[in-house]
């Protein structure tokens, strides 16, 4: 019996400012399974999310121009219940703006630099719902 995994892969949006975070989030959550696409600010995801589906997005806190609070408040508002889940990833939040984004619907908050395992480990249970 043949499954055709491809259809059933879960589709990731990485956001962040950094090529680098991207690609290496990218490369981890690949590796693990997932279809990955990057946008490199809030304004660029909004963008691909209009023709697009994302099951989980990442974004990262800090970014010129809309931070992924305000990209994952947009979201929020935009997708009328259709909202992927989203992981706020930072190595600058503070504990008041990590439950501010927990209140404003994001699955969780990850800091950098990330351990990838709970990464891939965090994903799978955001993609899950």
């Amino acid at each position: 019996m043949n499954v055709d995994l491809s259809s059933s892969k879960k589709h990731v949006l990485i956001v962040d400012d950094e090529p680098a975070v991207r690609r290496t989030v990218r490369v981890v959550l690949e590796s693990a399974g997932y279809e990955c696409a990057e946008s490199e600010n809030g304004d660029a995801a909004l963008t691909w999310l209009e023709t697009h589906h994302a099951d989980v997005i990442i974004a990262d806190y800090q970014m010129p121009g809309m931070s992924g609070l305000q990209l994952l408040e947009k979201v929020t508002t935009l997708m009328n219940g259709k909202t992927p889940q989203v992981i706020m990833l930072s190595g600058v939040i503070q504990d008041q703006e990590k439950h501010k984004a927990m209140d404003l619907g994001a699955f969780t908050t990850i800091d950098k630099p990330c351990n990838f395992r709970e990464l891939v480990v965090k994903v799978n249970e955001a993609s899950a719902l």
